[in-house]
């Protein structure tokens, strides 16, 4: 009875089985994320409504049995939107996990290389993916964060290739104008350097910040850190925020190789508006060897002067730039096991720019791996070697030359057979001076870490990280002589010609010991505490070898030079700090965080070097306290801040030493020495800035949307200052302790899914902040500290002040006289634009407006608001993305417009022949009736206007070049294209691939009569920004890129 028992089991067992198989099937695929096709492991897959369900392995293969008919899986991952796919009787599925941006339990990288999740936090931390890093194929990492996050400006300084850009978080905080108000970047935990050195005249050549070495492929994130209680563990280094890059890591599973190349071109975004009517000379009298380019005669009358005039007058803008061109290889490939990963990456970018003979080229290798060698030991290694560089025009004296040059001339004719340049009387040929007068630099760099992570109990994890970042920047100046030959003129730039070579060393070493201490006091209490000690060393050495009167004029070499004259200039600062961070939670929707800092630097005196800030945060999330219903209020979180950071002074400024002779030693014999300009302080003392902030998190409609927002204040004390002294000291300036700033704003960022499918999904973001900056106080005895200046004709020289009750970026200058009645005045520093302009009554200049020469303030060169909106469509293989951004209440010093109605080339002096009646009054207030010409010399009514209106009276007014510099432009446009994956698999050998085609600052809308208003005259490192002259123009660039995953 048992036997047949047992039998009829297995009989019915078998029948179950062959019934089953025939009615289900296997399965199979990988599944990987989008946008950087990397393999998923641990992928949950399910068959949706049962039970039944795998992970994906290693290699993000996964292998699952369904049942016939309509099947659906599920895939879900954290940290991805989860995915429903129809399995419509198909053997092999791939899919693509989307990142979701709104992860609740997202965790973000804070300071120190510390990881938290973005819930626990009690201060604004905004996250940029690579993915987002990578869509606009910017060569420099700090552009590609443009409109992306809030409350950070970031300013390309101009369209040069591998010109560097300013970023600067929640405004200036430091009123020395040499000082780096630029938040610190740290790539994997490593401190690394992010300045942009002007060795050698460098100001106007378009040098590069050094965080452009980072190749944006290698990039997986960037967490940017705002506010001081983000930033108090990195101590004084971060007194102005923090960039955190996350480079890309190894990830266990077979060899996986990734290349992506990008081809395109770039083309000058926008030039100035010229009168081409008025042709060489000067009082309209034609000379086509006058150093006055536009105040001759009509091009007609012209014509009849000189046949050899062409019929129209050169378009010097058009002539100026060339279509520049980029190209970008990248090659990556990793792998490995669950014991040791591995990731390595090459990468070639060349860009010829806009401006003839300019280019510039990075090339990089990076390798890191990972190794597990027990439970309890990790390490971590990560070495990356960049060599960059390039030809850099001086851009600044380009645009200048280009003012002077008539457009009667071709510009592009710059060179004779004999070598010399082709010009006209004396003046220099722009194009030649590009040609003969070069500036190179050659960057070699290498960034390198070493990380290891010891847990010898659940409780307690050890991290030492290491680290260096060195290089070498070589740079050579060098520019032909005068050659004697007949008829040559020597060119003012390069006279007799030189040779100039500079070398810069710097090494930075970083070292850091942290102990986490992790205990669940109870089931709702958690402490999680962290004890630090961090060495930072760093040394700086520059030498330069300046050759100046060739023998041989064509002979670029030190040796053959007759004077050389060589000077060196060394620079140590360390740094020690001590930091703690102490986290307590409670049930997970409280949040409290105390933290601070000693640090001990060496710039400061013996007795004063130590000091100590602290930090404390509180997060609440309410919607998990009060279990808030997740179909309307998805999540919700409150937080707080306060924080009080520092900042030491630059090296050598607590006392006066000597300096050898400039000129080298007398006679070539004796050395020479001289007291240094600054006068030192023995008593300096760090700043110190306390910051206050709160925000709210709240999403919305089952986390479709979500708003992240901000206030926050800010009071920076003993701010440095070099206090400019009187010569009978012997001094020129006096650095020391006088100052104080205060910056106040809101930050905004509104992000959700507008519309979602199965095939097409909406995404939106806005960006909205604002900085109110005011400088509260510069010292005793101080009225006012001149940050910075520009030349202008005729005493319209624009000037950057610090004054008390005034923004950090106050421009002051002369600007035309109101009228006040008697007993009546102007406070002396402001304009009331509503009074109406004085006009002279006699003398020579009746009938024009007045000048008042004393100096105004005139405007802010910093923004009211800033704003960006970005919208990603996606629809099956195609993706659709678009970003723009704005720029709101800034005032710029246009330079160039000043240089243009100087000489008659603005096109608004084609007017030069009106008669008009200045709109304003008298001194006595009875309106001006007097009729007057714009032009020169004689008029129709017999009176002679000397120089004429522009010349006399416009271009003297610095009110006329401070213009409206807002604006607001189509950042970046791309649209890209997904390979289907069946026509991939044919293939055995590409598991995927895309086409994008990418479009950058297309389109731009600004009053601004320059290049682009975002571009400056000062180097990127520069917190002088009020003056934007003869700029690199900005370019528009339109490229095409492919990448192939195998």
């Amino acid at each position: 009875m048992k036997s047949v028992f047992i039998m009829t089991l297995v009989c019915l067992f078998l029948f179950l089985s062959h019934t089953i198989s025939a009615q289900s099937h296997i399965v199979t695929g990988r599944v990987n994320a989008a946008g950087n096709n990397d393999m998923l492991p641990g992928v949950t897959v399910q068959i949706k409504g049962g039970a039944q369900g795998t992970i994906t392995g290693t290699d993000g293969a996964y292998r699952i049995q369904v049942p016939s008919g309509n099947t659906i899986l599920v895939f879900s991952f954290v940290g991805y939107l989860s995915q429903e796919v129809p399995v419509n009787n198909r053997t092999a599925i791939d899919v693509l996990l989307q990142a979701d941006s709104r992860n609740l339990d997202q965790v973000v990288v804070t300071a120190m290389g510390i990881r938290k999740e973005k819930r626990a936090l009690g201060y604004a931390v905004q996250d940029v993916s690579g993915a987002d890093i990578t869509e606009s194929r910017q060569p420099n990492v700090v552009n590609a964060l443009q409109g992306k996050v809030a409350g950070v400006q970031i300013s390309s300084t101009g369209g040069a290739p591998g010109q560097g850009s300013r970023i600067i978080i929640r405004g200036i905080n430091s009123l020395d104008p040499t000082r780096n108000n630029q938040p610190l970047f740290v790539v994997d935990g490593i401190t690394i350097d992010n300045d942009s050195y002007t060795t050698g005249g460098a100001e106007t050549r378009g040098m590069s910040n050094r965080a452009a070495d980072i190749n944006p492929d290698d990039i997986e994130s960037v967490s940017v850190l705002k506010g001081g209680a983000a930033t108090a563990l990195y101590g004084l280094r971060a007194a102005s925020g923090a960039v955190i890059i996350t480079t890309k890591s190894g990830k266990a599973g077979r060899l996986r190789v990734n290349f992506t190349t990008s081809a395109g071109f770039d083309r000058v975004g926008k030039t100035p508006d010229v009168q081409n009517k008025y042709s060489q000379g000067n009082n309209g009298e034609y000379d086509n060897q006058s150093f006055w380019p536009s105040w001759g005669p009509t091009v007609e009358d012209a014509r009849k002067l000189d046949p050899t005039h062409p019929a129209e007058l050169y378009d010097n803008y058009k002539q100026a730039y060339n279509t520049g061109s980029q190209f970008r290889n990248s090659l990556s490939m990793s792998g490995g096991t669950e014991k040791a990963v591995y990731a390595a990456s090459l990468s070639q970018f060349n860009q010829n720019g806009i401006i003839p003979f300019s280019n510039y080229k990075n090339y990089s290798a990076r390798v890191n791996g990972d190794l597990r060698f027990s439970e309890k030991i990790r390490m971590g290694v990560s070495l990356n070697y960049i060599n960059s560089g390039g030809n850099h025009a001086n851009f600044d004296r380009y645009g200048e030359q280009i003012i002077y040059w008539s457009p009667r001339w071709n510009l592009r004719d710059y060179i004779k057979p004999d070598g010399t340049q082709q010009t006209y009387g004396a003046t220099d040929n722009p194009m030649y001076t590009l040609y003969s007068n070069r500036f190179e630099d050659n960057v070699n760099r290498l960034i390198g870490n070493v990380n290891i992570t010891y847990s010898p109990f659940k409780w307690l994890d050890i991290l030492y990280r290491a680290g260096t970042d060195f290089y070498t920047d070589a740079r050579t100046h060098a520019a032909p002589g005068f050659k004697g030959i007949a008829g040559e003129v020597v060119s003012t730039d390069n006279g007799y010609g030189f040779v100039d070579e500079y070398s810069l060393n710097q090494r930075s070493l970083s070292s850091t010991l942290i102990l986490n201490f992790k205990n669940n006091i109870n089931s709702r209490l958690t402490s999680d505490l962290k004890l630090g000690h961090d060495l930072y060393d760093k040394k700086i050495k520059r030498v330069s070898t300046e050759g100046d009167t060739l023998d041989v004029p064509d002979l670029l070499i030190m040796q053959n030079a007759k004077k050389v004259v060589a000077s060196q200039y060394l620079e140590n600062y360390y740094l020690v700090g001590l930091f703690g961070d102490w986290t307590l939670s409670w049930d997970r929707w409280l949040y409290l965080t105390l933290s601070g800092r000693t640090d001990i630097s060496s710039t400061l005196p013996e007795n004063n070097r130590a000091f100590f800030y602290p930090s404390v945060s509180l997060a609440y999330v309410f919607t998990e306290h009060l279990k808030i219903p997740e179909h309307i209020l998805s999540y919700g979180k409150l937080r707080a801040s306060w924080a009080r950071v520092g900042k030491d002074a630059t090296p050598y400024n607590t006392g006066s030493g000597y300096i050898p002779l400039a000129d080298g030693p007398i006679d070539n014999t004796v050395i020479g020495w001289t007291r240094a300009d600054r006068l030192g302080d023995v008593s300096l003392k760090p700043e110190f800035t306390n910051t206050l902030e709160v925000g709210t998190e709240l999403r919305f409609w089952n986390n479709r949307i979500g708003v992240d927002f901000a206030w926050y204040t800010s009071k920076s004390t003993d701010l440095l200052i070099p206090v400019k002294l009187s010569s009978a000291t012997g001094y020129e300036d006096y650095y020391t302790n006088a100052g104080s700033i205060r910056n106040r704003g809101i930050e905004l960022s509104l992000n959700g899914t507008l519309i979602k499918s199965k095939q097409f999904q909406w995404d939106m973001r806005i960006n909205y902040s604002t900085n109110k900056n005011e400088v509260l106080s510069i010292g005793k005895g101080l009225q006012e500290v001149v940050v910075g200046d520009q030349f202008g004709y005729a005493g319209s020289t624009a000037t950057m002040k610090y004054l008390p009750g005034y923004p950090v970026g106050a421009i002051f200058g002369t600007s035309y006289l109101r009228y006040y009645p008697a007993g009546q005045s102007d406070n002396g520093v402001d304009i009331d634009y509503s009074r109406p302009i004085q006009i002279a009554q006699s003398g020579s200049q009746a009938g024009f407006p007045m000048i008042n020469s004393a100096q105004k303030y005139l405007g802010n060169s910093q923004p009211r608001w800033m704003g960006s909106i970005s919208n990603s469509f996606s629809y099956g293989p195609l993706s659709f993305s678009f970003l723009i951004d704005t720029r709101q209440g800034v005032k710029k010093y246009n330079q160039l417009a000043n240089f243009m109605a100087a000489f008659g080339e603005s096109a608004f002096t084609a007017n030069r022949f009106d008669q008009v009646t200045f709109p304003g009054v008298y001194a006595d207030g009875t309106p001006n009736t007097q009729k007057v010409y714009l032009q020169q010399a004689e008029g129709p009514d017999g009176r002679n206007y000397g120089a004429g209106y522009y010349r006399n009276v416009y271009r003297g007014v610095t009110e006329n070049f401070v213009e409206n510099a807002s604006w607001v432009r189509l950042r970046n446009v791309s649209f890209s294209y997904q390979l289907p994956p069946d026509l991939l698999s044919r293939t055995h050998l590409i598991t995927a691939a895309s086409i994008t085609l990418t479009g950058n600052n297309l389109l731009l809308h600004t009053d601004y009569t320059g290049f682009d208003p975002e571009s400056s005259s000062n180097y990127a490192g520069s917190n002088v920004d009020a003056f934007a002259g003869f700029t690199y123009p900005a370019t528009r660039s339109f490229l095409a890129s492919l990448n192939v995953t195998f």
